[in-house]
């Protein structure tokens, strides 16, 4: 798709709202491939769960991730500015309680996760869907194309 002409004045699709949903559907979407991999190693000796918190709570769960992965002796990217944007889909460490043979993955946290994130991607979707329906709205005059 072609990008706009730069004019100074934003496209009829560059709204803020869809600006939103797009950065949070593409993080819903990250979590989803995360905790589908924990699934996938449920039963990897020694496999340590990670996840993708929601970007409101990133700064307080990677200062706590971080200092989990450091006692467990878990290399974490490094933290220039604090987990800025480059880190905002970076997979945190999540230990939890650890198995006999190391393993760190809930099966039935996991589930619940991934129905959570489910529901709010979701969600995401019908906001960005009634954006767009009001945009369309604006565009036809409120007539059916």
């Amino acid at each position: 798709m072609p990008l706009p002409i730069q004019t100074g004045y934003r496209t009829f699709w560059d709204t803020p709202v869809l600006q939103a949903a797009e950065r949070a559907m593409d993080h819903a979407a990250a979590r989803q491939r995360l905790l589908a991999n924990n699934l996938a190693n449920v039963n990897t000796p020694g496999y340590l769960r990670y996840d993708l918190p929601p970007p409101a709570m990133l700064s307080r769960a990677s200062n706590r991730a971080v200092e989990l992965a450091q006692q467990h002796g878990i290399p974490t990217p490094p933290l220039p500015g604090a987990w800025g944007e480059r880190f905002h889909n970076a997979p945190l460490p999540m230990p939890t309680a650890m198995r006999t043979d190391g393993n760190t993955v809930d099966p039935e946290h996991e589930m619940a996760a991934l129905a959570e994130n489910e529901l709010r991607y979701a969600m995401l979707v019908r906001i960005a869907g009634g954006q767009i329906r009001g945009l369309l709205d604006a565009i036809t005059g409120g007539r059916t194309p």
